[in-house]
């Protein structure tokens, strides 16, 4: 079993601000004014003084970063040429860094399973047996095996099965999202929600582990390209969102998830904390999670 020692060796500060800074070659979509002005300088040649000019002169009623077709007409007002913006910014965003800075939440009671094993692609038959391990362990004998067979059965796979998820907003995980946090993984939470109600079989997974939060840099190799285009888009449109308000910040809840289909080896696993304040979603308000006993995992 992981010492406490061994565990404290990975831990971060849970204030990024407090942190080291991501390395150069990392896209930390969190830290808008460290990125801004590279990616400016990646896009000057395109995104020059005449679309800036023609921006302030005539902006659009509203920016948006999944349609940049407002700034592909800009750029074509401006200097007559015809671009896809969003597929440009993307390639040259992945060009120029190697990985995206990003989290993955999760409760668990084996913080050093992570960083021996990686973040791995939901198994079914391991989440089933843990499953098992949690529900007929003895601690709830109104369960029976036929019990959890009906609520796997209902729950399925189609849309869990071989993926990771992230979210580069750390704080939309705590804040509007914390079931991770504090149930741990969605599909065991579906499991334990279409149990026989006998009572919220959600509420007794959070008997088991702690809440943690893993900050990750996950290469760009492992990231579907739809994506890419996704976070260029919005880096787009905070970019000029700031171009026509100094005060502009970026939406402090706006979630930014996202999955991989492969494994996260270790090495890529920047250090995890443990949230203690954390907005239930099933209860409609904040809750105090302090770390359990360790659990059945």
């Amino acid at each position: 079993m992981p010492t406490d020692v061994e565990a404290r060796q990975h831990l971060i500060a849970s204030d990024r601000l407090e942190r080291l800074a991501a390395a150069m070659d990392v896209w930390d979509f969190n830290a808008f004014d460290t990125w801004r002005p590279t990616i400016w300088r990646l896009m000057e040649d395109v995104l020059d003084a005449r679309v800036c000019r023609e921006f302030e002169r005539h902006p659009p009623e509203y920016l948006v970063g999944d349609d940049l077709s407002w700034l592909d007409a800009i750029i074509a007002d401006a200097t007559g040429a015809h671009t896809d913006i969003k597929t440009m910014a993307a390639d040259r965003i992945a060009r120029h860094f190697r990985a995206f800075r990003t989290c993955h939440a999760t409760r668990t009671a084996d913080v050093e399973a992570f960083y021996r094993d990686g973040l791995r692609p939901l198994d079914p038959q391991t989440a089933h047996a843990r499953a098992a391990k949690i529900f007929l362990g003895g601690q709830f004998p109104e369960l029976s095996q036929d019990d959890l067979d009906q609520a796997i059965r209902a729950v399925g796979t189609d849309t869990r099965e071989g993926r990771v998820y992230f979210d580069a907003n750390e704080r939309a995980l705590i804040d509007h999202a914390g079931h991770y946090l504090l149930y741990g993984g969605e599909y065991l939470v579906a499991i334990a929600a279409h149990l026989p109600r006998y009572r919220d079989y959600r509420q007794c997974l959070k008997a088991f582990g702690a809440p943690t939060l893993f900050v990750c840099d996950v290469p760009f190799a492992s990231m579907h390209s739809y994506t890419l285009l996704e976070f260029a888009g919005v880096a787009l449109e905070y970019m000029f969102e700031r171009l026509a308000d100094d005060d502009f910040e970026p939406e402090r809840f706006r979630g930014a998830g996202f999955s991989i289909r492969r494994p996260l080896p270790p090495e890529y696993i920047v250090g995890h904390y443990h949230p203690t304040c954390i907005r239930d979603p099933f209860l409609g308000y904040a809750v105090l999670a302090e770390p359990a006993p360790a659990g059945p995992q």
